[in-house]
């Protein structure tokens, strides 16, 4: 059903995590079993996907009661045949780091993501905001029909 991961495929799938994309969504389950997604904007740092959300956030709270999440990552449509552009769905546990805003590790972590995003670094330092580190069990890059590879973590 899926083709054998190569090492260029692999290549593309980290690309796409580094921010080679058009749209990133997260979908998390609320408490009625219902799938919630919406756009975030994820960074890929030292090979862990990060996300800087508010405790406040109806994502937070599904994560609170439910840590299995998904992102998915629209690319580029190349094809006018909308069902055949590349994407990738990634899915796994995810976790709130408890880390002190003043810490090195925070610090560093927030310049990071004003990179990608930019005035994070204030509304960052906000109490609510955290971040969170996801860890992957599942990737299925899809690049156009006959062309899906699944990677298992």
């Amino acid at each position: 059903m899926y083709q054998k991961i190569n090492t260029n495929i692999n290549n593309k799938i980290n690309n796409i995590l580094k921010g080679e994309y058009e749209i990133s969504t997260l979908g998390t389950i609320d408490k009625n079993s219902f799938p919630f997604v919406s756009k975030i904007i994820p960074m890929f740092e030292n090979n862990i996907l990060y996300i800087l959300i508010s405790d406040l956030s109806e994502h937070t709270q599904n994560i609170n009661m439910n840590d299995k999440v998904s992102f998915y990552f629209s690319l580029k449509e190349k094809s006018k045949t909308k069902s055949n552009n590349p994407r990738l769905t990634i899915t796994g546990n995810i976790k709130k780091l408890s880390i002190d805003k003043d810490s090195n590790e925070f610090i560093k972590l927030l310049n990071s993501y004003q990179e990608i995003e930019k005035g994070s670094k204030m509304w960052g330092m906000f109490s609510d905001f955290n971040f969170y580190e996801f860890n992957p069990v599942r990737a299925l890059y899809i690049e156009g029909f006959g062309k899906a590879y699944q990677k298992k973590y």
